[in-house]
């Protein structure tokens, strides 16, 4: 028998992503969002799954239904655009879910870029909405290049050689169209997601040294439990190599 410690990803079940996005869909409208916003956003959590972005699909569902039955999320949000000019916007989300927020984003986005030939799109009081390059890749099915930014919400990475938290894993994402599906480059600016690092913990899996180091001795942590004594690295490798 494999030891928690030496799980790897193989050791997850695979299911039908249909089932998947209905078990979203109902829990959510279980949760009280209406159908259809149910609807929208377990279609882009089942994406962020069916794309690898496993910590952002139906691994979060717990929290946001959480979140939902503490009234943390504004179930029926009035999400509304402002032109601030003649290329740029700025939309509220009204605390609605992230998913719907940055959708309609996206959408305005690539509206105004049609009309003015280039866009910029403002979000205020939205939400987690899954990994970026779902909303870029919009654009770049559009025939548009994206480009998706954000600060997160809490800092798990300090300055590079540093030891205290004072940056998020804010992520890029940036999409490309092809002449087929869009290429999109979608990363967080550490050395790994801290969702991922969450994802570790679920599933019981070792993590690669060099994702997080002790705060105080900087020696490497490799158990996900232990996190919360550690900061993330800087990105580097493969994520520099593809940001030219």
């Amino acid at each position: 028998m494999m030891a928690t410690s030496e799980r790897t990803q193989l050791d997850v079940a695979r299911v039908p992503c249909r089932a998947t996005q209905a078990l979203i869909a109902d829990a959510l409208a279980a949760a009280g969002l209406p159908p259809v916003d149910a609807a929208r956003c377990a279609e882009l959590m089942t994406q962020a799954d069916l794309t690898g972005a496993d910590g952002h699909g139906i691994f979060r569902l717990p929290q946001y239904v959480r979140r939902l039955a503490a009234g943390g999320f504004n179930k029926c949000p009035n999400i509304t655009v402002s032109r601030t000019a003649p290329a740029t916007a700025l939309v509220d989300g009204d605390n609605g879910m992230g998913h719907l927020v940055m959708s309609r984003a996206a959408h305005e986005a690539t509206a105004i870029a049609r009309e003015t030939g280039a866009a910029w799109v403002g979000v205020r009081r939205s939400n987690h909405a899954g990994p970026a390059g779902l909303y870029a890749e919009m654009a770049g099915c559009g025939g548009m290049i994206g480009v998706y930014a954000a600060v997160a919400n809490a800092n798990h990475m300090a300055a590079w050689g540093g030891a205290d938290l004072l940056l998020g894993t804010n992520p890029l994402a940036i999409a490309v169209p092809t002449g087929e599906a869009p290429l999109v480059f979608d990363m967080a600016t550490s050395i790994v997601a801290y969702g991922t690092v969450k994802k570790y913990a679920l599933r019981g899996m070792r993590m690669p040294e060099g994702w997080l180091v002790d705060a105080a001795t900087g020696a490497a942590i490799t158990d996900p439990a232990k996190s919360a004594d550690g900061v993330l690295q800087p990105m580097g490798e493969y994520k520099v190599a593809g940001l030219p």
